[in-house]
């Protein structure tokens, strides 16, 4: 009689599916995510270092919980061929664990190092799906059971984090719903068209839902950690979706040469120079001159009442700058 491991290699080969052994070092290393997440939770403070901790702890803990569910999801689904999964699978989830340990490395320094950058652009975005083969019903149910590890911790989150926000925080409360909601409608699609027989194309566009509604839940994870990067998520997606400048503009669409006004529409003059940090959507202001002889006027974002199409529009009037 042949061993149970020649079996399980023989099935496994049988349907096309490869050894998940050269993932298992870098899987229990890995799981140093979720002790980061904890240290995250306990987390209080609302300084930059400590925002900026929290979102590499979150990345870190999300892909490694992805890669997690996938893996024990196949196992379950399939006990027979446990230890081999599709090749589809085993890229993704390799991918994924690929940046475990670079977020968690970005946690400690930044928890260090208070003017520490993140070298990556954020909302950092999930490893691309690659596949060569249709979408099997057990990939589908490992993307499932991931988003539903990430949905709940950040539902939960979203509702903490509106019900404390003072008023002058309605906009990023807003953006968060929406996220929340595109999250929310793309599982539902997924739920909607997944039936036992579905065939092939229907199990890519269950497979597509799923993967845009864990992109979602691993974004608004990435939003409530640093609140200001909703503005370089919201303009990103203007970007996107191609939409024009509108009334209620972004900090980052600001350009040299706008005019400042104050509460009483007196011009102040023209935008220098526009000062933030535009990975992490951190404004710190605008600097302001009304011609090329004058001392330029630093205007912060407290004072500053709309940005509209083209120009700035301030809450007090000159004198009180």
């Amino acid at each position: 009689m042949a061993a149970p491991g020649l079996l399980r290699w023989i099935r496994s080969a049988l349907g096309g599916e490869v050894s998940q052994a050269e993932l298992e070092a870098r899987r229990g290393a890995g799981t140093a995510a979720y002790t980061l997440a904890d240290e995250a939770d306990a987390s209080v403070g609302e300084d930059r270092s400590s925002q900026l901790f929290r979102l590499c702890a979150w990345n870190a803990f999300a892909l490694q919980t992805i890669a997690d569910r996938l893996l024990a999801t196949d196992a379950a689904d399939d006990p027979a061929t446990a230890g081999y999964v599709p090749r589809s699978t085993l890229t993704f989830v390799s991918a994924c664990l690929d940046e475990v340990p670079i977020w968690i490395r970005r946690a400690r320094v930044v928890e260090s190092d208070p003017e520490a950058r993140v070298a990556a652009a954020l909302p950092a975005r999930l490893p691309p799906w690659l596949y060569d083969e249709p979408t099997r019903q057990s990939e589908l149910h490992g993307l499932q059971s991931a988003y539903e590890a990430l949905q709940s911790r950040v539902e939960s989150r979203l509702l903490g984090f509106a019900e404390a926000a003072p008023a002058g925080r309605a906009r990023e409360v807003g953006e968060l719903r929406r996220v929340c909601a595109e999250m929310k409608s793309a599982a539902d699609y997924a739920a909607g068209i997944w039936v036992r027989n579905a065939g092939p194309i229907d199990r890519g566009e269950v497979r597509w839902r799923l993967l845009d509604a864990l992109q979602h839940a691993f974004d608004l994870g990435q939003l409530l950690a640093l609140p200001s990067l909703v503005e370089v998520a919201r303009v990103r997606q203007d970007r996107d979706e191609g939409l024009p400048l509108g009334p209620d503009a972004s900090w980052l669409q600001i350009g040299a040469g706008w005019p400042v006004l104050d509460r009483d529409r007196v011009l102040l003059g023209l935008v220098v120079r526009v000062c933030g940090d535009r990975v992490t959507g951190e404004f710190t202001g605008v600097d302001v001159a009304s011609s090329i002889a004058t001392a330029e006027l630093h205007v912060e974002p407290t004072v500053i009442a709309s940005i509209g199409m083209g120009e700035i529009k301030l809450s007090v009037p000159k004198n009180e700058l």
